[in-house]
């Protein structure tokens, strides 16, 4: 994302998730980088901050099984992700954040 304030929240969010992952704090989490996504007018964040928190709040994890799928190393899907959006302006991150997107469609 470009704003400073969004970024950190981000790494906030990746550094409780990995302490210990609370459903409903990631959630919260998620609702506020949602927000800065609407200010920065980024369709692609927004979206999947929903769809991620409903995700969670359904299943009350985020054990998309997407990282295994794809053979990507040691994270969890939600540090992926976070990855991800931390680096949204790249062509192939956004791509990839739109995979997770239709896998979570496909599954809620």
């Amino acid at each position: 994302m470009r704003e400073a304030k969004a970024n950190l929240a981000i790494n906030n969010l990746m550094k409780d998730a990995a302490k210990a992952f609370d459903a409903d704090k990631v959630i919260s989490q998620l609702q506020e980088i949602r927000t800065m996504a609407l200010e920065e007018e980024d369709p692609t964040v927004v979206k999947i901050c929903r769809l991620t928190s409903e995700y969670i709040a359904d299943k009350g994890n985020f054990d998309l099984g997407y990282v295994a799928e794809e053979e990507i190393g040691d994270m969890t899907d939600m540090e992926y992700l976070l990855e991800l959006m931390l680096k949204v302006d790249r062509p192939a991150n956004r791509e990839e954040i739109q995979e997770i997107r239709d896998k979570i469609k496909g599954e809620l």
